[in-house]
């Protein structure tokens, strides 16, 4: 049977130095675990105000400084990216072949598409919108991807450890 990509990608990283010192180095792995709960929080949530004012609730909030919290969602994002490939370089094997790594994978991948159409679609014409109408559907569409993508993304992180493999 031929190898999956991420099992490929996986057989190449064991025994290299970084997966070595990922491995050897006792303090690394909870500092990583800390480091990408912070990015979470930043992450989802910056990411479900924005969404949720998006979507049209909280009313009283101002679209634009609710849009300033982006900066907040693409640094929580670059921790967990950091973190997350050091998680996979650490233990290769054992992510390659988690349903639940996959699956949230996955979800990233649409997160990056649902995020693409939010830049390409709603942020170049959100300024012309009343505050006080209710948004576009597209717009409540993408928020309410972006919440249920990053929700399961949070959940099937946190089942990795106790789910089957592939």
């Amino acid at each position: 049977m031929e190898a999956s990509f991420l099992e490929s990608m996986a057989e190449s990283i064991v025994g290299t130095p970084l997966n070595l010192w990922i491995e050897s180095t006792v303090w690394l792995w909870p500092l990583m675990e800390i480091i990408h709960f912070i990015g979470l929080s930043l992450l989802l949530g910056s990411l479900l105000v924005i969404d949720l004012r998006m979507a049209g609730h909280f009313r009283s909030l101002n679209p634009g400084a609710v849009h300033k919290l982006l900066p907040l969602v693409l640094i929580g994002f670059g921790l967990n990216l950091v973190t997350g490939f050091l998680f996979f370089c650490g233990d290769p094997t054992r992510y390659s072949i988690n349903i639940g790594f996959q699956i949230k994978m996955l979800l990233v991948v649409v997160a990056g598409i649902n995020a693409l159409i939010y830049k390409w679609k709603i942020y170049p014409v959100m300024h012309t919108w009343d505050i006080n109408d209710d948004p576009p559907a597209l717009a409540k569409a993408v928020a309410y991807a972006s919440i249920g993508t990053w929700a399961g993304v949070l959940l099937l992180g946190r089942l990795i450890p106790y789910v089957g493999t592939g």
